[in-house]
């Protein structure tokens, strides 16, 4: 399964329409969870929650990424993001109580 690419018909995963579906899926969690805000920055902590989530996997499947080794440069990247995101989310929850 894939997009054919160049004359010698290479497949590859289409990430862009991936990425667009979960954006969109992102979009309705967030619009749900911001009914429900509890504390001030809680939506944009769930966005790089989400988001660099997704993006971790989805690099996985690019065929053009920046690779150092055997190490995706971009999940790194989307890894750090989920990381730092989710101690926000903590540290912004402890504030709020």
């Amino acid at each position: 399964m894939g997009i054919k690419i160049g004359e010698d018909i290479q497949y590859v995963h289409p990430t862009f329409l991936y990425e667009s579906l979960a954006d969109f899926i992102i979009f309705f969690i967030l619009i749900k969870l911001s009914q429900n805000r509890k504390y001030s920055g809680q939506i944009t902590v769930w966005y790089f929650t989400l988001y660099s989530f997704i993006r971790f996997f989805i690099e996985g499947l690019r065929s053009d990424s920046l690779v150092i080794g055997n190490i995706r440069i971009s999940q790194i990247v989307s890894g750090v993001i989920f990381i730092f995101a989710i101690v926000f989310m903590i540290k912004l929850k402890k504030q709020q109580k």
